[in-house]
């Protein structure tokens, strides 16, 4: 029997290596070019709400309008993979034109309707305007020399296990103040913030957006054997942070039997917090905060103010902002001596806001993980956040936030529109 060929052997390997690497890269560049025409044949609207003069509502009011845009996930394999489909994904703004603030909520057209419904199920007498202008697109394509602006902004990333919530408006007392205590009486965590973007002057603007989507199961807990078990949901994950706080309180001792603690204040706060929250519908989430002046009108004082619009939800015992990606020159000078890196990080927030752009990447085809990852997978890191935390971020204010440029209804009775849906 005549032996095989080293060459036709070596061939053969090479061939059922290469055929399945093409394969893996020809499919990924169909799910690319389909996730490209699904996100191009999005029909977006940007809404405006604009808040009555009284609003007599916690922010629950909010969460429950939030909770009719969760939903609209992957879907199965063929409507993910073959048809391109990606989960829907929504943005909450709040934005101050030169001290005059404005509720923002871009939408696809497809939920306009539903979404309008529950607004005004839950605010009757507010107003829901749709732009036929974006804000973002009045302020002129970033140039290096001749833009004519001064720009500052950043991404915002949660300080501890992203289960743990923030300070909510739950914690605040919000839940049980409207119809129990005078107006006066009433603690408004976004306040501060609301204060900050009013206080601003002529040729300035500051732009806060919240990226969100639907939760996937995307998280990683230890089985009962210590093994480690991806996809998980986030509720499976609160439990183990929970369990983690439990066995902090009461430790074993030496012979391994558990301690009986009195948990601190803190410590039952975290607690609660999160078994309260993991009945709640959360959200995938990313969030940018922009200040862009004139530059005859940019102001240092307004700066330093601005960086601090989130910091009325921090709390100790539980979770916290940080920035992260700040658009500010770099500590060490000399690894970016032109400001060309500075430049482009500029540009590129600037571009992500505009875009609206968090979960989904670009095809890149400098980058080889382009070639064998989903787009779900190359997009920016998200964060979680339930609908209570983002009723606390995104509600519309009742007389106890007294910015006088606060946009309102100057009628106090107006009727929702005669033909939403039943």
């Amino acid at each position: 029997m005549d032996a095989i060929p080293i060459g036709a052997i070596l061939s053969q390997i090479v061939v059922f290596l290469v055929i399945p690497f093409l394969v893996v890269i020809l499919f990924n560049l169909w799910v690319h070019y389909k996730n490209m025409l699904f996100i191009k044949s999005v029909d977006w609207v940007l809404l405006e709400i604009v808040p009555p003069k009284e609003v007599h509502k916690s922010p629950e009011a909010m969460e429950l309008v939030l909770n009719a845009l969760y939903g609209g996930g992957f879907g199965n394999w063929y409507e993910k993979y073959w048809k391109g489909e990606l989960a829907q994904y929504y943005s909450l703004e709040i934005v101050s034109i030169e001290g005059k603030i404005h509720y923002y909520v871009r939408i696809a057209r497809k939920f306009k309707k539903v979404f309008e419904a529950q607004l005004y199920s839950q605010y009757p007498q507010a107003q829901v305007i749709e732009q036929s202008i974006d804000y973002t697109t009045l302020v002129p394509n970033f140039k290096k020399d001749d833009w004519g602006y001064n720009m500052f902004g950043y991404n915002v990333e949660l300080n501890k296990d992203e289960v743990i919530p923030i300070k909510s408006y739950v914690d605040f007392g919000m839940d049980r103040a409207v119809g129990s205590l005078d107006e006066e009486q009433r603690i408004d965590p976004m306040s501060p913030m609301l204060e900050i973007m009013g206080s601003i002057g002529i040729g300035e603007q500051i732009w806060f957006q919240i990226n969100m989507r639907q939760d996937i199961k995307r998280f990683t807990i230890k089985n009962k054997d210590g093994k480690e078990e991806g996809g998980q949901s986030w509720k499976k994950k609160a439990d183990e942070v929970v369990d983690g706080l439990r066995k902090k309180v009461n430790p074993p001792d030496k012979d391994g039997k558990i301690t009986f603690n009195t948990p601190s204040k803190g410590q039952l706060l975290a607690i609660e917090s999160i078994e309260r929250n993991k009945n709640k519908n959360a959200f995938e989430c990313g969030i940018r905060v922009i200040y862009v002046a004139k530059k005859e009108h940019s102001k240092g004082d307004s700066i330093g103010a601005f960086t601090a619009i989130l910091r009325a939800f921090a709390s100790d015992d539980l979770n916290s902002f940080k920035m992260s990606g700040v658009t500010k020159p770099d500590a060490e000078p000399w690894k970016d001596i032109f400001g060309k890196k500075l430049l482009k990080k500029k540009k590129d927030l600037m571009d992500d806001y505009q875009g609206r752009d968090f979960f989904y990447g670009g095809f890149n085809f400098k980058k080889i993980k382009s070639y064998f990852n989903h787009p779900a997978n190359m997009g920016n890191k998200p964060f979680l956040l339930t609908t209570e935390e983002l009723a606390t971020l995104f509600h519309l204010p009742g007389r106890v936030i007294e910015t006088p440029s606060f946009t309102r209804l100057d009628s106090t009775k107006a009727e929702p529109p005669a033909n939403l849906p039943i």
